[in-house]
């Protein structure tokens, strides 16, 4: 075979390969290690796994700054929100979601004409974050209002449900038993007669999961007492438990 048809065939080959991950640097892990606390629960192979997480995500998106100049340790400190919500789910990065859009401040969406703190629109395949909610929702880590963790719940619900190279990953069993859950928190929370969780995660079914996640990092053990059988779904579907010692090991499937 002449030498130029086989160079050709390697440099083909190559083209296709899928390209390593870049392994995480010092100063990102110095990142992780100043502001993120979930992270430093962790320990040592558990750290690998998260940063595997961060990376897988952070380097699959394209990221654009809205007001803001977008910082390198921006992009790692959403990315580690996203790998929070994705520890027992490592094989997902969220892929139908490929652009990341990070705002100075709230801002109007175009869809609904109000202020947003975040949104999730699928059909964009966008995620968008206000940087100072990002912020806000990080500094007080137990009033379970944190914006990031709440639109990557959107994401990931969406996941499952619009056809890409991740979808139909939760157990459809798991999955149908915390919908039926759900809804009956959700009635009592139109009642006002629910309890823990806050009226907006009456909205809908989307909603509720969303604000549960948050409610799943920042208050797990009230969140458990008040809401076991919830709280035991929602373990078994993200695969991980806040309140496993000493670091949210996660679950096996």
């Amino acid at each position: 075979m002449p030498v130029l048809v086989v160079l050709l065939i390697v440099v083909g080959v190559a083209v296709f390969l899928p390209r390593p991950m870049p392994r995480i640097t010092a100063a990102q892990r110095r990142v992780l290690e100043r502001y993120f606390l979930y992270y430093g629960r962790l320990g040592p192979a558990e750290r690998a796994r998260f940063e595997r997480l961060v990376m897988g995500f952070l380097h699959s998106k394209e990221w654009r700054g809205v007001g803001v100049d977008l910082a390198p340790e921006m992009q790692v400190m959403i990315s580690a929100s996203a790998a929070q919500l994705l520890f027992g789910l490592p094989d997902l990065t969220l892929a139908h979601f490929d652009r990341i859009l990070v705002y100075d401040d709230a801002y109007r969406s175009v869809r609904s004409g109000r202020l947003h703190q975040g949104e999730v629109n699928p059909g964009q395949g966008t995620i968008r974050i206000s940087w100072a909610h990002y912020l806000e929702g990080y500094a007080r880590p137990h009033d379970a209002h944190n914006v990031a963790l709440h639109e990557m719940a959107h994401a990931l619900w969406f996941e499952d449900i619009v056809p890409n190279a991740e979808d139909d990953f939760f157990d459809p069993a798991l999955l149908a038993r915390w919908k039926a859950l759900a809804q009956d928190e959700i009635e009592r929370i139109r009642a006002r007669q629910g309890g823990l969780l806050r009226d907006y995660a009456g909205t809908n079914q989307e909603e509720f999961f969303a604000v549960a996640v948050e409610y799943f990092f920042e208050r797990p053990a009230d969140f458990q007492a008040e809401l076991p059988e919830l709280y035991g779904t929602l373990v078994a579907l993200l695969r991980q438990d806040p309140l496993a010692a000493p670091a949210p090991i996660a679950a096996r499937p």
